[in-house]
């Protein structure tokens, strides 16, 4: 089975249908998923920045990572549920789509990425090294791109 027909089996399901005839379960589905996505962008802005070594200094680095990154850890999951109905909702417009493709690369890195930062953080360290800062960099990047791809997902044409 190729992804056209996985697809097209998927969008025959029934939650696929419920989904479809709920007039208002896409909008919804989607503002939580928007919703959640602003929330981990801010959360992994406030922690890069602070693994950078700018913004909330009052606060201990493992305290800070600590609570941030537990945020972000249940905002992924919040993510990954709405985004999974809206792969259920839609299956044609993002599993054959090569930018949702791209997105989930993303995601997989910055997920990475986030991990050794929270590493790093728990050992308190004084000053952030060069590489600190590129990494905290790389994972708002990542996540400004994660934004980017998932908008242009309804602009590119599926495979």
């Amino acid at each position: 089975m190729d992804l056209h027909q996985f697809s097209e089996w998927l969008s025959s399901t029934p939650l696929s249908q419920l989904i479809q005839v709920t007039t208002w379960a896409i909008p919804g589905i989607q503002t939580i998923h928007i919703i959640s996505l602003a929330l981990v962008f801010a959360s992994a802005l406030v922690f890069s920045l602070r693994i950078a070594g700018h913004g909330l200094a009052s606060e201990p680095l493992h305290l800070l990572a600590a609570r941030f990154t537990r945020a972000i850890w249940w905002l992924l999951l919040l993510l990954l549920l709405s985004g999974t109905l809206l792969i259920v909702a839609e299956p044609g417009r993002t599993i054959t789509n090569p930018v949702f493709y791209a997105k989930m690369l993303m995601l997989a890195v910055v997920i990475a990425v986030t991990l050794w930062l929270s590493a790093v953080a728990r050992r308190q360290f004084e000053r952030p090294s060069g590489l600190h800062v590129f990494m905290a960099a790389v994972s708002i990047l990542l996540w400004i791109g994660i934004m980017f791809a998932g908008r242009f997902i309804a602009y590119v044409e599926s495979n």
